[in-house]
């Protein structure tokens, strides 16, 4: 094998391996952790006096899972299971949790667990601001408007995000795969010598 066909299929190989490496780091799954200590439950989702969260994922990425390990108060007559968190993209597009679901009281509750939001077809997509956001609410309005009907004591939620590969990577990939298709066919329309 000559030197320029021995460096053109390392060469090659290089840049698929390469490929490769970026294109699985982009796409594996990564988690997004957020505290959610001393956030009040406030209103029915869309009031003006709930807190909302927006954080920066990235255009595109995919929400695929929500662990989660917490601590809720609700305050009397509200119940644990009217304590909410809807995420979502910016146009509202996601997943109301209810942490506290089936617990008709009030008083104070721990609440762990994972949920692969594939499994439900749950799993959706951010836009292109990236924006993934977060608003702590209450299914039933029993106090008065701005009034607290619990809080968030303590905990985080644990959000698996897996990203979409960057048009870069894509084309890093593709180069690789046409770099060993042209060292391929070389190899195959050269002359053998007996």
């Amino acid at each position: 094998m000559k030197i320029e066909a021995i460096f053109a299929r390392a060469l090659a190989i290089a840049a698929l391996c390469a490929a490769v490496h970026v294109g699985t780091a982009q796409a594996s799954p990564t988690n997004l952790t957020v505290d959610v200590s001393g956030i009040a439950d406030m209103d029915e989702r869309g009031a003006e006096s709930n807190i909302v969260r927006e954080l920066f994922v990235g255009a595109g990425a995919f929400i695929q899972s929500l662990r989660c390990d917490i601590n809720l108060t609700s305050y009397d007559p509200s119940y644990l299971s009217e304590m909410q968190l809807t995420f979502s993209d910016t146009l509202g597009n996601g997943v109301t949790f209810t942490p506290g679901g089936g617990d008709d009281f009030q008083g104070t509750g721990s609440y762990a667990g994972f949920q692969d939001l594939r499994e439900l077809s749950q799993q959706f997509q951010l836009g292109d601001d990236g924006l993934l956001r977060l608003e702590f609410h209450d299914a039933y309005k029993d106090l008065a408007f701005d009034e607290p009907e619990g809080m968030w004591n303590s905990g985080t939620l644990v959000f698996g995000v897996s990203a979409v590969p960057e048009p870069e990577s894509v084309a890093l990939v593709l180069i690789g795969l046409l770099s060993m298709l042209g060292v391929s066919k070389r190899r195959t329309s050269a002359p053998r010598s007996a």
